[in-house]
């Protein structure tokens, strides 16, 4: 036994710090720059700007600066911007679940859409349909949170950095920025080993089993369906890269393909995405089941229409041979 654990164990750290390294190099230049925008007031101008726009979501204007980042660059270093501006903005569970979830449906576009673009399908459609996507749900929580009166307590940011007797001179705010890194890499750590032990007893495996069918009445069809799963579960590079193969292999029918990357475009990832929006006080009932509800919805009309295109409007949002 402990001739496994010690080899799995050292692999296990070794793929988890090669990954964190490749994220640091992202994180730590946005942090100073960050750092350096609030001090200089670059972050107030820019949610002077932005605050009407966050209104239409009920969100604080300094959550403009978190979106966009995320757009542009990807989760972890949104993640890490959102942990700055925490101790100066009082976030909400509502704020965290509205923000959380619009982060997860529109993220680092310019490296995932590439491999949807790679699948064939049109880059303008595809971030467009993300972008809606990531607009209705803000929208659509921020209604019935305000109705309902619900997740108005404070955020539980399980990863905060320390607002207690706050030194904010630039040696204080390396030392709590130190602190947040370290607990990144173990949440990342374990996110990587929950991963490999669902793999190795077969809950991975039969989640896609399950699933598969279920997607196959969104319109993904049955060779395209157990490749989407993966994209889905895993994220889209996975599932994306492994549909691009058989797309470059012509195994696979184009609107089948059209259908699956666009469903995963908007729900992918959805075990590691999900832990760090809940990490950073997301609420599982939004984060998670409410991103996959709102998938469904918006997939299966166009789903419907994308089946009665004719061939010449199909080619407008799709192009073989790319």
């Amino acid at each position: 036994m402990n001739t496994r654990i010690v080899p799995a164990t050292r692999t296990l750290f070794k793929e988890s710090f090669a990954v964190y390294w490749g994220l640091l190099k992202i994180m730590v230049p946005v942090m100073v720059l960050v750092e350096i925008g609030i001090r200089a007031g670059l972050v107030d101008f820019i949610s002077d700007w932005a605050g009407p726009f966050m209104d239409l979501f009920g969100l604080p204007a300094e959550a403009s600066l978190i979106l966009a980042t995320n757009l542009f660059v990807g989760l972890y270093p949104s993640v890490i911007i959102l942990l700055a501006l925490a101790p100066d903005v009082a976030f909400t569970t509502a704020d965290m679940t509205i923000i959380g979830g619009m982060l997860l449906f529109g993220h680092a576009l310019p490296i995932e859409q590439v491999i949807v673009k790679r699948t064939g399908v049109s880059l303008i459609f595809s971030c467009f349909t993300r972008l809606f996507a990531m607009l209705v749900y803000g929208f659509i929580c921020h209604f019935l949170f305000s109705v309902f009166g619900l997740f108005d307590e404070p955020a539980n940011i399980l990863i905060a950095m320390d607002n207690a007797d706050v030194d904010n001179s630039w040696m204080g705010w390396i030392i709590s920025s130190l602190k947040s890194l370290f607990l990144i890499f173990w949440i990342l750590t374990g996110l990587i080993a929950l991963l490999k032990i669902m793999e190795y007893v077969g809950i991975t495996r039969w989640l896609m089993k399950a699933l598969t069918p279920v997607l196959r009445i969104l319109g993904i069809g049955p060779n395209a369906a157990p490749l989407a799963m993966v994209g889905i579960l895993l994220g889209l590079s996975f599932g994306g890269g492994l549909i691009m193969r058989e797309v470059d292999k012509g195994t696979l029918n184009p609107r089948s393909v059209f259908i699956s990357m666009i469903f995963l475009g908007f729900c992918h990832g959805l075990i590691e995405d999900t832990i760090i929006v809940m990490a950073i006080g997301g609420h599982w009932s939004a984060v998670f089941v409410g991103r996959i509800l709102l998938s469904m919805l918006l997939i299966i009309p166009l789903s419907f229409y994308v089946k009665r295109m004719s061939d010449k409007q199909f080619n407008l949002v799709y192009k073989t041979g790319k």
